[in-house]
């Protein structure tokens, strides 16, 4: 399908078998996203598709391709960034009402959770038309499809200068997403990081590792392909699930065919990290690695022996020693699990998503909006490294000095820095990773 707006106008594809490739190509390895690769939408769309519907997005100046998405249909928990009673109240309805709130929305973006950008535009473009074509395509399928909700996600502060047009002229509502748990590397190796930590927080980082190899365990990391398919067997699955389980927030259930094919599809761009208690797999996670970052999806563990073996933790911190050999200027450790994350050194980086309800979900909308969509507070930076770092003067790949754990101005001035932050352990010195948290990254 194509609409045109005078110069500008888009092309609806109804598969990625539909979709040129160089056109799409050329702004998406112009902007560099990992998700928005047609291989990776591939593995959404093969293996999801009995609860996703994705349609590929290209808009052109002209003859000229300057912005793409990937526009999905999903029924997804509209109460998923509730907290406290409200969360609480809506548990209790569906005790009684199992589909409460789980409504057809859909999504500029995959319903994948790690924080990707559902619009990718070129630099160079008018942003303004753009976004005036991304509604259209939005309330085009919406309509088709008798959506409930339209949301676009997620967008870091510095595209707001843009994304605003969504929340200014097109009556969506700006909100706060989890944020991103990053972590820009200063060092090469896992190695150099525990070097550079504090005497107390190493020790903790050290007694975890040592509990691991007490519990017999050993870890097998690979890149995708055939090992990595058949390693990652149902059982694997099962401690994804697992996890997934006691995530506070849940958007989508990958199976194991998802793990299988972005094996396939992705090559050596993914990574999987493995951990046995003899020939048992205890541990399990997989990442994608793509231009300058490294992003972590999901894992999953067994909780029967998580406290023997400390299993969440080192399957970060192996996580973590492959992404820093990797070289990249940023490794993100997902949505989940804050506090243990900036514990471990990363900065939290606030993402906004614009929300609009349609029919009778647009007043409604408005009524219930501060509690299905709340402010979400960031967690302040906690520094636990030892003032004398060594091998701490790596640059990064894009040459330019680290500034630790401070904020930007950007950041610093940002509403959702100034809310007051309720959460105590949040607050907490305590730079030991005695409780190890139960969601996914």
């Amino acid at each position: 399908m194509t609409t045109e707006t005078t110069a500008f106008h888009y092309r609806i594809f109804n598969a990625t078998t539909e979709v040129p490739e160089n056109e799409w190509n050329s702004v998406q390895q112009c902007v560099g996203d990992t998700f928005s690769d047609l291989r990776f939408i591939r593995v959404v769309e093969s293996t999801m598709a009995a609860d996703t519907c994705c349609w590929p997005v290209i808009f052109y100046d002209g003859d000229r391709p300057v912005a793409i998405s990937c526009i999905t249909r999903y029924r997804a928990d509209a109460g998923i960034l509730t907290e406290g009673i409200v969360q609480k109240l809506i548990g209790t309805v569906r005790e009684f009402l199992p589909s409460f709130l789980h409504l057809k929305i859909v999504f500029a973006g995959l319903p994948i959770s790690a924080g990707q950008r559902g619009l990718l535009i070129l630099q160079d473009t008018d942003h303004e038309a753009v976004v005036q074509m991304m509604d259209c395509a939005l309330q085009d399928i919406a309509g088709r499809e008798s959506a409930a909700l339209i949301v676009l996600k997620e967008f870091e502060n510095s595209d707001s200068s843009w994304t605003d047009q969504f929340s200014r002229e097109l009556r969506y509502h700006k909100a706060d997403s989890l944020p991103m748990n990053r972590l820009e590397p200063a060092f090469e190796s896992f190695d150099a990081y525990l070097a550079a930590r504090s005497a107390r927080s190493r020790s903790s980082i050290r007694q975890s590792l040592r509990k691991l190899r007490e519990a017999g365990c050993h870890v097998v990391q690979i890149p995708g392909g055939p090992e990595a398919i058949e390693r990652f067997t149902d059982e694997a699955h099962r401690l994804y699930l697992e996890v997934r389980e006691k995530s506070p927030a849940k958007l989508e259930t990958a199976p194991v065919a998802f793990f299988h094919e972005l094996s396939r599809q992705m090559g050596d761009s993914a990574h999987f990290t493995f951990i046995y208690q003899a020939e048992r797999i205890v541990g399990v996670s997989c990442s994608l690695k793509y231009g300058n970052s490294y992003q972590l999806l999901f894992c999953g563990i067994d909780y029967a022996i998580n406290d023997q073996a400390h299993l969440y933790f080192n399957v970060m911190f192996a996580d973590m020693d492959y992404g820093l050999r990797q070289n990249v200027a940023r490794i993100n450790f997902g949505q989940t699990s804050d506090s243990f994350k900036v514990r471990l050194g990363c900065k939290q980086v606030p993402l906004n998503i614009y929300v609009k309800g349609r029919r009778i979900f647009r007043p409604l909308l408005w009524l219930i909006r501060p509690f299905v969509l709340p402010p979400i507070a960031l967690l302040p930076p906690i520094e636990t490294f030892s003032k004398k770092r060594p091998n701490a003067s790596k640059q990064t790949p894009r040459d330019q000095p680290r500034s630790g754990n401070k904020l930007s101005p950007r950041e610093q001035n940002s509403p959702r820095d100034q809310r007051p932050r309720d959460q105590k352990s949040h607050q907490s010195k305590d730079l030991s990773f005695n409780n190890c948290p139960s969601d996914h990254p």
